[in-house]
């Protein structure tokens, strides 16, 4: 395997094109979806939605950015990753599918088939996902962006015949015929799947190791959040869920663009960040976290006096709560895309660095829920954004500490094995 070259502007352009495209086509679903179908049909569809979506950060998560990171500077065993990768989404999507077939030939009435076909479509989205990924890894990036233009049309299409009379478990049919075709397209040019990694057992359990620690920055960020609003929503500021999360939903598109951006780059980085390159890097985000740390306290004071001044708990209660929650979210923006940036920098460095991301990140959600457990009866969803920026700080200070244990360049590997893999 050869290198990986840096992505230009131009093909970063067309892949964020393909990404927004289909966002957006979501988005516009999403709301046309409502008045279509009736509130009935709607609920059993989006209570689908949302128990199965955490498939597809379970999917893509860990092990995309551990494939992105693993095969460029793995040249004996990054094959072998790749054909095991291969292997394995080749069977991973048959249970649902056949689940969801089964349900929806014995009862296509039920909310049993809709709830079995969208937990299809989050198992679908999530190979998808990953055999894009592992196709710019390989340094074909134009897959990803043709694939997601394509979703888009269908989209589109669906949305049409939805007009027109299309119901629930059809409209999450089409969307899983078409992502199995897509994915059976990429599977096919990823070459001939194979399970030899098997004959290193130690490989295979370091990797294994690697994907649940740089999967769980991810985890741990969505999951600050969602234990948050659910404190938020037994709370008695519970009537500010809607808005705030409506708020949080716009801002977070653009947080999710930030960590594709990351991940395009994640081959190149991941080479750039061996040896020497590591050291260096781990040293800038620890700089990073410094001034998060600092930055994140700045803003807790400036809300809290904001709390003590004014009617603020007042406003977000009302008719302004909307333009309240955007300006704090705003506000707290550059300290979250500079805590995942020298996150980004501690795991892509050496396997060991991982370790410390996913402690940071655990104590992060830890000292989120804590934080939240007193902030959010006090001051709702404002109290719900303090808690954040005490997660923040918990995470900065954390990844600070526990690389200050590490100023010294990582000697050169002896083994590739042992240097790719946690």
């Amino acid at each position: 395997m050869t290198g990986p070259a840096r992505i230009g502007l131009r093909t970063l352009a067309s892949l964020m094109a393909g990404r927004g495209a289909y966002r957006l086509a979501q988005l516009v679903a999403t709301v046309a979806l409502l008045p279509l179908w009736g509130s009935a049909r709607y609920a059993t569809y989006a209570g689908a939605v949302a128990v199965c979506s955490w498939v597809i950060a379970l999917l893509v998560a860990g092990p995309e950015k551990t494939v992105l990171k693993l095969l460029p500077r793995a040249p004996r065993t990054g094959p072998l990753i790749l054909r095991a990768a291969a292997a394995l989404l080749w069977v991973l999507p048959a249970p649902p599918l056949v689940a969801f077939a089964v349900a929806a030939a014995v009862a296509p009435d039920g909310p049993v088939a809709v709830y079995l076909g969208v937990a299809a479509m989050c198992t679908m989205t999530g190979v998808l996902l990953l055999l894009v990924g592992l196709h710019r890894a390989m340094g074909a990036p134009w897959h990803d962006a043709r694939t997601f233009f394509v979703l888009t049309v269908v989209q589109a299409g669906l949305l049409g015949l939805v007009v027109l009379g299309l119901g629930p478990l059809g409209y999450v049919g089409c969307l899983v015929a078409t992502q199995v075709v897509l994915c059976l397209l990429l599977l096919v040019r990823l070459g001939r799947p194979s399970l030899a990694i098997r004959r290193r057992p130690g490989f295979v359990r370091r990797i294994w190791c690697t994907v649940a620690l740089m999967g769980s920055p991810e985890v741990c960020m969505y999951l600050c959040t969602s234990v948050l609003v659910a404190l938020l929503a037994v709370s008695s500021f519970r009537g500010q869920v809607g808005p705030l999360v409506a708020v949080d939903v716009v801002w977070s598109a653009g947080i999710n663009f930030l960590l594709y951006a990351l991940r395009v780059y994640t081959p190149w980085a991941s080479m750039r960040l061996l040896g020497a390159g590591g050291a260096a890097g781990r040293q800038a985000a620890r700089r990073i976290t410094r001034w998060v740390a600092a930055a994140d306290v700045v803003y807790l004071a400036a809300v809290g006096a904001l709390l003590a001044a004014t009617d603020l708990l007042d406003v977000s209660r009302g008719g302004h709560a909307v333009l309240v929650w955007a300006a704090l979210l705003a506000a707290r923006t550059p300290m979250l895309v500079a805590v995942i940036f020298a996150g980004y920098l501690v795991e892509n460095s050496d396997a060991a660095s991982t370790r410390i991301t996913g402690l940071a990140a655990a104590a992060g959600l830890a000292a989120a829920a804590a934080a939240g457990l007193v902030a959010v009866p006090l001051a709702g969803g404002i109290g719900l954004l303090l808690a954040l920026a005490v997660a923040e700080v918990v995470q900065a200070a954390t990844l600070r500490a526990r690389l200050g244990r590490r100023t010294r360049p990582a000697r050169p590997p002896v083994k590739e094995d042992v240097h790719v893999a946690a």
